[in-house]
């Protein structure tokens, strides 16, 4: 079996890993200078203190620049790839993935900076509804400051994700109803031979807009 290239749909907020990127890759050149003494001839105790920034700075490089490169949500070999529980990735079928919309949700913030006389701030989603026959998928545990993932909808915090707009709504669900008339017409024959009613399973959900939606999904 030929393996199929990953193809991305939904990427995560490289601005925000960005952001971080650039000051911790100053604070890693300049400790590793001072290590070095190719500038100055600092004494030994902030060598040491160098060694230990530098050591830090390169754990979080790496850690940004893993995540900069990692999506959200893909595609590969007839299967959506869910990318909320790092660092596994959630396969599913791409048959029982029916329609992508708009949610929101409220930003899981820390008790120790909420305020309770403010309303707790809301992040614009993006939400995968997942067909009622797929229960082995109706729930995933995932890290919540990602999404959430249960009672068959995956819920993709706008916050760690590209801008989301309109065009990626029409975008997603461009590619979906492609790639499920692909699997239509590759297996056409064997749904009319071996199981009639495949051919709804593999058709997106109609009626559903792939534009915003007034659903508020936690």
């Amino acid at each position: 079996m030929t393996t199929g290239r990953r193809e991305i749909w939904l990427r995560g907020n490289r601005r925000v890993y960005a952001t971080v990127l650039f000051p911790t890759l100053l604070i890693l050149i300049s400790s590793t200078v001072i290590i070095s003494g190719t500038v100055l001839d600092p004494p030994f105790w902030l060598r040491m203190v160098a060694a230990g920034v530098s050591g830090f700075a390169a754990v979080v490089t790496v850690s940004l620049i893993y995540w900069f490169q990692r999506p959200l949500l893909a595609y590969q070999n007839g299967f959506l790839l869910v990318y909320l529980s790092p660092p596994a990735v959630n396969r599913i079928p791409i048959e029982f993935v029916e329609v992508f919309f708009a949610g929101q949700s409220d930003i899981p913030v820390p008790r120790s900076l909420a305020t309770p006389a403010d309303p707790p701030p809301e992040s614009r989603n993006i939400v995968v509804r997942l067909a009622e026959s797929a229960t082995d998928f109706h729930q995933r545990p995932v890290k919540m400051s990602l999404g959430s993932w249960k009672e068959g909808y995956i819920v993709v915090r706008g916050t760690w994700a590209e801008p989301i707009t309109k065009g990626v709504f029409k975008r997603l669900n461009r590619r979906l109803v492609e790639v499920h008339r692909q699997q239509q017409s590759m297996q056409g024959p064997q749904c009319s031979e071996i199981q009639p009613d495949c051919q709804d399973s593999l058709t997106p959900v109609s009626g559903q807009s792939s534009d915003d939606q007034p659903t508020t999904i936690s």
